[in-house]
């Protein structure tokens, strides 16, 4: 069965189980699509109801794709040297201190020879460049 998404246009083929259901043949929009064992795809009825169907109980086709879906877009990684870039990542990943605490950073990328790297980290000019790619990622630039 192809993924079904917000947007999504469908027809009813049946819903067996409901006292007062949609009549078979109904077009809809998905609103919205709910995961797990209680999951049901939320329709906004042309009629104007707004029944929800329940995947494996009620059947329905798509019959036209809604939108692509946006792909999320966050804020852009903050630009470093590369060997800054490099001392950050081992300082990160050796995990010994709150990537917050600038100064144990510094100190640690000196410790494991990063030296331009700590020498960037240590100068005030930096500083909120550092705050700001802790919250946005870092990438290297040459």
């Amino acid at each position: 069965m192809t993924p079904i998404r917000k947007g999504d246009r469908i027809r009813l083929l049946s819903m067996p189980d409901d006292p007062d259901p949609i009549p078979v043949g109904a077009t809809g929009t998905i609103e919205s699509v709910t995961e797990g064992p209680l999951g049901q795809v939320h329709v906004r009825w042309d009629s104007g109801r707004s029944l929800s169907l329940i995947p494996g109980v009620d059947r329905f086709e798509v019959i036209e794709s809604g939108p692509e879906p946006e792909q999320p877009t966050g804020p852009s990684p903050v630009p470093v040297p590369r060997a800054v870039y490099e001392g950050i990542v081992a300082a990160r990943d050796s995990g010994m201190f709150n990537m917050l605490d600038l100064p144990a950073i510094a100190g640690l990328t000196r410790q494991l020879g990063f030296d331009e790297a700590a020498d960037w980290l240590n100068d005030r000019a930096n500083r909120k460049t550092y705050a700001e790619g802790i919250f946005r990622g870092f990438t290297p630039v040459e």
